[in-house]
């Protein structure tokens, strides 16, 4: 690979970085203004289960901790109300986790913030430009999804 490539990934990899650390942070404002009793770790949690995650070790998987880590984190979301979880029929061992309208509230109360804070943030761009990053962000997460799929398929 040349160096200008390898220049332009190491760029491209910063302003990604960089961009999601600003709307993470923007998110993370709405938790601090409303006293709410959670932690960054329990956010993510939190959020990774609003976006399909249901099972503890799918959410140890995802986040790349140990099970015994999403275990006491998903204690204190559910001590605090944000969560509920049912004992699977099938497997007595899995519990399904659950949304409650508390724990739904705060993470539309998150996603609205960052949705305003990138709406202002493109506000000054060329809506054929916004257009047009939109969709290459699109294929790109199309290949990240397809690509993660094939790899937990490959473990099955």
């Amino acid at each position: 690979m040349s160096i200008e490539k390898q220049e332009t990934y190491a760029e491209l990899e910063l302003l990604l970085r960089q961009l999601s650390v600003w709307v993470k942070a923007e998110g993370r404002k709405v938790i601090k203004e409303g006293n709410y009793d959670i932690t960054p770790s329990q956010f993510d949690v939190l959020q990774r289960i609003y976006f399909g995650e249901t099972s503890m070790t799918n959410l140890a998987l995802r986040l790349g901790v140990a099970k015994s880590t999403i275990t006491g984190l998903v204690g204190k979301i559910k001590e605090h109300g944000y969560v509920s979880y049912s004992v699977c029929e099938e497997d007595h061992r899995v519990r399904k986790l659950e949304m409650t309208p508390k724990g739904l509230g705060l993470i539309r109360d998150v996603l609205e913030r960052r949705v305003q804070f990138i709406r202002k943030l493109f506000s000054t761009i060329d809506p054929f430009l916004v257009e047009e990053f939109r969709k290459v962000l699109r294929i790109v997460n199309n290949t990240v999804q397809i690509q993660y799929q094939d790899k937990e398929e490959t473990k099955e």
